[in-house]
């Protein structure tokens, strides 16, 4: 596995790209939301038409499970696991002003204070 120093990003620096990991750090371990309705969103990335809301992460593997909603076809969107790394060097990035959201398992989002 890379390193995350050596993880490259089409738009972000390296500096921008450790941010994301150290964010996702603080995700809940993969599973440990499982069974739960509503997951609290953890990160939210995004690329163009594709927005993925994470809600459990391992950070040995760099794995993430979310929410992949694709805004193009919603046909497409679903609940799956990817590899952060492979999203961040195909050009993916972290939404800064996301924070406090839920999710339900048809994928819509809400405030979480509502939750």
């Amino acid at each position: 596995m890379k390193k995350i120093s050596d993880i490259k990003s089409p738009l972000l620096m390296g500096s921008q790209i450790k941010i994301i990991y150290s964010k996702l750090s603080e995700a809940p371990q993969l599973y440990a939301t499982d069974g739960q309705e509503v997951k609290e969103v953890a990160v939210k990335l995004f690329c163009s038409s594709v927005v993925l809301y994470v809600v459990e992460y391992d950070s040995d593997k760099r794995m993430a499970f979310g929410y992949m909603q694709n805004d193009v076809d919603s046909s497409l969107s679903e609940w799956g696991y990817s590899s952060i790394d492979e999203l961040i060097e195909n050009g993916f990035e972290m939404d800064l002003y996301f924070k406090d959201r839920a999710i339900f398992q048809d994928g819509s989002v809400h405030k979480l204070e509502l939750y």
